[in-house]
């Protein structure tokens, strides 16, 4: 799957889809392990999929830290019904792409990346 990093109730894992980067997110995201995911959005670029669908407890911290990542990155966001609740309260649904399958996600990632023709 590519590298796996854990934090006490996290795990983030990183793989490559062709040029997108894809951050498979597991366990409880809280204010003690959003500096786990911030790490690996720190380290990425372009088009990112970050596929919250096996997260159990999403906090304000990880909206803030998604809301923070996506000034620099484009994210395309995989979320469960609860986290989409979270991320609309936090007020950051509208600087994310939230998708409800990461293969739908990944495809509109590598949709987004722009080909370069030379001729």
């Amino acid at each position: 799957m590519g590298l796996q990093i854990a934090g006490d109730d996290v795990v983030v894992s990183l793989k490559r889809l062709g040029s997108v980067s894809v951050l498979v997110v597991r366990g409880c995201v809280d204010g003690r392990t959003a500096p786990v995911l911030r790490e690996h959005l720190d380290v990425v670029v372009g088009d990112v999929v970050v596929d919250l669908s096996e997260v159990s407890f999403f906090s304000a911290a990880g909206a803030a830290v998604l809301s923070s990542a996506g000034r620099d990155v484009r994210l395309h966001v995989v979320v469960t019904p609860l986290i989409r609740q979270v991320l609309h309260a936090a007020g950051v649904v509208g600087r994310l792409d939230l998708y409800d399958f990461p293969a739908e996600a990944e495809e509109e990632a590598a949709a987004a990346r722009p080909l370069l023709l030379v001729g």
